[in-house]
């Protein structure tokens, strides 16, 4: 019997995939992402994140320094209300409209014994209103004239978000922007759910920076 001196890099090339390294593959990335301009489109937007939150956080400190009692006018607003009814209005905001600032919640958990415990809370209930927001949009696709939208007359600009919603997700998530519209495009244009799961967990580190910056600002 002959004897079999094939290698496993000819066995590679001869069912037509090429031997690439880790390094190669990083390098065409980064080559890719460099030459369409996702580093600039990534650096511009993550220094107006870091932005908005330095002017949240100095808005706040003067707010509470010279004009008013934070821990006075949360517990007037939200404290009347059982925990539970305070948390599903956030749900609702940002399963629907997302109209109401995520930031008020977070200054609200910390007129709260254990506050990062309820920054948690909200974090995650958070992302599952984006979660429901994604499904809304998966729905609203079936409707013929949203579709007409999709394929004909936004064909372009939902191309682009296919191509750039990852980004978009991620800069949603982070930023005080409606991450429930986001969410829903996202669903509409039929992003691939696992990747959106993965890149809406963005938003928990967004609760997170946003209470550590506001509460020691605050403190």
């Amino acid at each position: 019997m002959a004897e079999d001196r094939s290698t496993p890099q000819s066995n590679k090339k001869k069912a037509g995939k090429p031997d690439r390294s880790f390094m190669e593959h990083t390098y065409r990335y980064h080559y890719y992402f460099k030459r369409t301009g996702r580093y600039r489109f990534v650096g511009k937007n993550l220094l107006r994140v870091f932005g908005v939150i330095a002017a949240f956080a100095a808005g706040a400190w003067f707010v509470t320094t010279y004009l008013i009692d934070l821990d006075t006018v949360m517990n007037f607003i939200f404290n009347r209300f059982p925990k539970w009814v305070v948390v599903g209005t956030l749900l609702l905001s940002e399963s629907v409209i997302g109209l109401l600032p995520p930031d008020l919640y977070i200054f609200w958990a910390k007129t709260l014994p254990n506050p990062y415990a309820m920054v948690l809370v909200l974090s995650l209930v958070s992302y599952a209103g984006g979660v429901i927001s994604y499904f809304v949009g998966t729905q609203l696709y079936k409707i013929p004239r949203v579709k007409q939208w999709v394929h004909v007359r936004f064909a372009e600009q939902f191309l682009a978000f296919r191509k750039y919603g990852g980004l978009l997700i991620f800069i949603s998530a982070m930023a005080p922007l409606p991450f429930s519209w986001v969410s829903v495009v996202s669903g509409v244009v039929k992003y691939p759910l696992l990747k959106f799961l993965l890149i809406a967990l963005s938003r928990l580190l967004r609760f997170f920076l946003y209470a550590f910056v506001f509460y020691q600002v605050l403190a």
